[in-house]
């Protein structure tokens, strides 16, 4: 385990209430149980970052659980008789927010997806073209533009029969910083050469990044996902966006028939202003929306 999470363990368990960051390293300090290694500036927040990353990661595998904001308790004293029951109810923290980056993003030439920014085609065509020209490369995400290539995203769209899910993007996503503030009705996810595997259904691993991307950006279990072909992201085409600063993107659009239980709330997840909208019109304040949004939603209205 994390040494951060070896010294909060062996605190809470010995102090059996809910600690802070703070109190458990000032615990961990009076009773000299701090590695030499760790002694720094910043581990306060180091703690905090690695519980939150625990409990996000490992969900009911975490020792760990939150009685209130910044506030942990050992998932074993759950079932202690003797731990008052006012500690024993499970804060329903915000979800973290995905880091964007991978260092091994998958990429084509600039040149190849300028031939998709004023079309859409299918996966299918789009596996074809990459056959003839073998595009694909995998390389660091700041090494993308400068060497004139385009990243690989998948856009995951949750639909609601005829409307999607819209919510205003925060300022998190240190890749899309530009769609900051705006409305979006998607969920990126940078394709990296570890999504593929052998159970993949196209060559690039697409459906199984958009299935990561909406369990993390949605807390979603896996089992959502597998209990009907219904609820399967479908893959629905390939084409080119320029974002608000000019630089183009192979974007992959795929579409999630959400099931009817979903809803999504501020309280559990990471969106600001959630809500649903009808896709048979763009919406009057379409110049709101990021420009992948914007794209989709003129063509979902053509559509109909």
């Amino acid at each position: 385990m994390d040494s951060y999470l070896d010294i909060a363990r062996v605190v809470l368990r010995a102090r059996r209430r809910p600690m802070g960051a703070k109190s458990i390293l000032a615990a961990a300090r009076t009773a000299d149980i701090i590695p030499e290694h760790l002694r720094g500036k910043t581990q306060q927040k180091t703690l905090q970052a690695r519980l939150s990353e625990d409990i996000l990661r490992d969900r009911e595998g975490s020792l760990f659980y939150r009685t209130e904001p910044g506030q942990f308790a050992l998932k074993e004293f759950l079932t202690d008789p003797e731990f008052p029951a006012k500690w024993k109810a499970e804060f329903p923290a915000r979800r973290r927010t995905r880091d964007l980056k991978r260092p091994d993003s998958l990429a084509v030439p600039t040149a190849l997806a300028a031939t998709l920014e004023h079309t859409a085609i299918s996966m299918a065509e789009f596996a074809a073209l990459l056959d003839e020209s073998d595009a694909v490369v995998t390389m660091h995400p700041k090494d993308i533009g400068e060497r004139g290539y385009s990243a690989i995203w998948t856009f995951s769209v949750v639909k609601r029969s005829n409307q999607v899910l819209t919510y205003r993007i925060g300022r998190y996503r240190d890749d899309r910083d530009t769609f900051a503030n705006r409305r979006s009705i998607g969920f990126p996810g940078a394709l990296s050469s570890d999504d593929a595997s052998l159970f993949s259904t196209d060559r690039l691993g697409v459906r199984e990044c958009s299935i990561a991307v909406l369990q993390q950006d949605l807390d979603l279990s896996l089992a959502t996902f597998e209990r009907s072909d219904k609820h399967v992201p479908k893959i629905e085409c390939v084409t080119a966006i320029s974002d608000m600063e000019g630089h183009l993107d192979l974007v992959i659009v795929v579409f999630w028939e959400s099931p009817d239980w979903f809803e999504p709330t501020t309280k559990r997840l990471s969106l600001n202003d959630p809500a649903w909208l009808l896709t048979g019109a763009p919406p009057n304040d379409i110049d709101d929306f990021e420009p992948w949004s914007k794209r989709i939603l003129s063509w979902l209205a053509a559509k109909v």
